[in-house]
């Protein structure tokens, strides 16, 4: 979604007119500020004191006084959490209130007994708690640890945050003073040395608290009480009261995701930012001045792309990467794919420095550069020696219905239904295979007078299109009068999910289309086969779209919504939904609605799109547990960033709406013997905005929007992001 744009902000179409991107991306999973241990890259676990959430000798995950974990958890499993001690032992939450600055002294007095309170007027907006028979958020062990956030009625400026676990040997109590700003309510975060255990935060506090509240209080709800009173004149207590749950398992990996707040193309309007679990802010990832990438085509194959710009774009030279679209990670972790700006070629970078990725051949490179690319995508079951292979969608049709004969080629004239007659587009699009191993010599050099009429124009044609076969190809899937995009590959190699559609001149289902289905092909090296419908997914009053395999390819996520008001891109009603890989019946997910308070309209709708699953699953007590990002323009408003309105291009055919979206961290959980999933509410990212300061000692807010995640088992640069207060009010 973001990389739209191919000119800037979250979709080209709104800010630019032109293309979209998104699709896989990249991420990480060092850790790093919090001792001995770490996650490899991989995912797994490491050693030594800062290793919270591994296990050891002495635990017995049968223990009942150890939370009852089922017998059959391995307890050296470093990716599934471990109680250090009994039920009602745990001495993660201390014994004494937490008082927050300004807080009056006899303020316990002043509320009562804890269930002195009436219910009704109080609203938590993090994170989001049961009700009416419904679960609250869960969390994975190891993620960022959590705020809270009320919305209060006027008078109220003291809060009680009360929590109670069976694991704990006290409930967490902590006053804070309230004090909402602009109509932001201020946040309490729990302190890190309660949620991730002292090993985590140096010096040690409080010796006791063994592994942390995270790890010793997983796979049970913890119940929140907040209430909240006027100090000056307090009469009985407002509350509210309702769980939330942390997973008995961590989440693995980084995210890597595409950030726009321009809708001008500059070289700093749009970048890619990351995270690992449980870092406390974000840092670059990849920007466009780093990009090494050079020499990008027009779509004639005669002059560099950019040649032909009236004014020159400030900032960029002929040839040079536009755009960071649709970024997927090269499974070896050794950089991203994207889609570039107009043509849509593909390119590639390392994440941090930019550089070419060494595990894209001269040939294959040079193949990348050819336009009318679409979104692509990577799997680990295919990226071993003598079989790297990228999957993406080809521009095949145009408009006129000419069919695209040679990899760069002069747009053919097109007369619209309006009568006037413009440069052709790009309709349909056929699956396709890049082979990343090819090495074969395709001449890309531009002649200093440009190339219409040279042989060097013919002999790069001749060159891609004698590479046909071996270098790259269609892959078959029986389709007719559709567009093929937005494959995604699955982990093991075999399926290919993707998206057929009526138009996708900017390889991807586009604003105006009017149909969007969701099919499965095999891969069947590279050759494909017919392709089916994805039953539940494949509605021919619904578009179904952004399809992604779980990391186990037991499960696929995708974007569900009605055909009008909009497309299959940005489209305002879209949910979140999985589904079985052989179909069935599409399970919407708990996380699709925002809570009560944020005021949003659901009628007007929230832009929920571009689900992406964590890179692991793993499973306890007969049930595996799935992680998934996604991001949606629901309202949000914090201490670091606040909504705003994406600049529309009045020439663009896109007419969703403008608002900027954040990312959300959704929980799937699937019973392993019946296959029924749970799903719970979202839980805001509050970490996806926030960057260290100048002096490296405070930190900052930035005004982006963020969008098309991707999250992978990539290393990224280690972040020093100053610790967040626990009471912050928003300035």
């Amino acid at each position: 979604m973001r990389k739209y744009l191919g000119l800037a902000v979250v979709t080209s179409a709104l800010v630019a007119g032109t293309g979209a991107c998104g699709t896989k991306s990249s991420g990480g999973s060092p850790i790093r500020n919090d001792g001995g241990g770490g996650r490899g890259s991989n995912g797994s676990g490491g050693s030594g004191a800062g290793l919270i959430f591994g296990g050891g000798p002495n635990i017995d995950p049968g223990n009942p006084g150890g939370g009852g974990k089922p017998a059959d958890v391995d307890p050296g499993n470093p990716n599934i959490t471990h109680p250090t001690c009994g039920a009602g032992e745990c001495t993660d939450f201390p014994e004494a209130a937490i008082m927050g600055e300004g807080v009056p002294a006899n303020v316990a007095t002043l509320f009562g007994e804890a269930a002195n309170f009436d219910a009704g007027s109080l609203c938590v907006l993090e994170p989001q708690l049961s009700a009416n028979g419904k679960p609250g958020a869960m969390l994975p062990a190891n993620w960022v640890r959590p705020r809270f956030r009320v919305a209060a009625p006027a008078g109220i400026d003291v809060l009680e945050i009360r929590i109670h676990s069976p694991m704990e040997k006290n409930d967490l109590v902590a006053y804070t003073k309230y004090t909402a700003t602009g109509g932001v309510a201020p946040s309490w975060y729990l302190p890190k040395e309660i949620w991730a255990g002292v090993a985590a935060v140096p010096p040690a506090v409080n010796p006791a608290s063994g592994a942390g509240l995270a790890n010793n209080a997983a796979g049970q709800p913890l119940t929140v009480t907040i209430r909240g009173i006027n100090s000056a004149a307090p009469g009985k207590p407002v509350g509210i009261q309702g769980d939330f749950n942390i997973a008995p398992v961590v989440a693995t990996g980084s995210m890597v995701f595409w950030t726009v707040n321009s809708g001008n193309v500059t070289p700093d309007s749009s970048k890619l930012l990351g995270f690992a679990v449980g870092d406390e802010g974000v840092a670059n990832a990849l920007t466009l001045p780093q990009v090494k990438w050079a020499g990008e085509i027009g779509e004639d194959g005669a002059t560099l792309r950019g040649f032909y710009d009236m004014p020159k774009l400030a900032g960029f030279v002929d040839g040079q990467v536009r755009c960071i679209g649709c970024h997927s990670t090269v499974p070896d972790g050794s950089g991203v794919l994207f889609g570039d700006d107009w043509p849509w070629s593909l390119a590639g970078a390392a994440l941090n420095t930019g550089a070419v990725p060494t595990s894209i051949a001269s040939g294959a490179q040079a193949i990348m550069k050819t336009p009318w690319w679409g979104q692509l995508s990577m799997s680990k079951g295919h990226w071993k020696d003598g079989d790297h292979i990228i999957i993406s969608s080809y521009g095949t049709t145009f408009m006129s219905g000419a069919k695209r004969s040679i990899p760069w080629n002069k747009l053919p004239s097109y007369a619209g239904t309006d009568g006037a007659t413009s440069d052709d587009k790009i309709k349909w699009h056929a699956l396709a295979w890049i082979n990343a191993d090819y090495t074969a010599t395709v001449p890309l050099t531009i002649g200093p007078d440009n190339d219409y009429g040279s042989p060097n124009l013919e002999g790069r044609n001749a060159a891609v299109k004698a590479a046909e076969g071996t270098g790259w190809g269609l892959i078959a899937t029986g389709d007719t009068g559709v567009s093929a995009v937005s494959p995604n590959l699955s982990h093991d190699g075999n399926s290919i999910v993707y998206v057929t559609t009526d138009y996708s001149p900017d390889g991807h289902p586009d604003a105006t289309a009017k149909t969007a289905d969701i099919k499965v092909v095999p891969y069947n090296n590279h050759a494909g086969g017919t392709a089916v419908p994805l039953a539940g997914a494949s509605s021919s009053t619904l578009l179904e779209y952004y399809p992604s395999f779980s990391p186990d390819d037991k499960l696929i996520a995708f974007t569900q919504a009605p055909s009008a008001p909009d497309g299959p891109y940005y489209n305002r009603l879209g949910k979140v939904m999985v589904i079985p890989p052989v179909g069935g019946t599409a399970t919407e997910l708990a996380a699709n609605d925002p809570g009560t308070c944020g005021g949003d309209n659901l009628t007007t709708g929230i832009i929920n799109s571009w689900p992406k699953w964590s890179p692991d699953a793993f499973s306890v007590g007969g049930k595996t547990y799935y992680f998934l990002v996604f991001s949606s323009g629901r309202k949000y408003g914090d201490e670091f960033s606040r909504q705003f309105n994406l600049p529309i291009n009045p020439l663009s055919s896109f007419k969703g709406l403008p608002q900027s979206s954040q990312l959300y961290l959704a929980a799937v959980v699937r019973d392993d013997t019946t296959g029924d999933i749970t799903s719970y509410p979202a839980v805001y990212i509050w970490n996806q905005n926030r960057t260290p300061g100048a002096d490296g000692t405070t930190s900052a807010g930035l005004q982006y929007s963020n969008l098309t995640p991707a999250w992978d088992p990539i290393e990224l640069p280690p972040l020093m992001i100053p610790e967040v207060p626990s009471d912050v009010i928003p300035k």
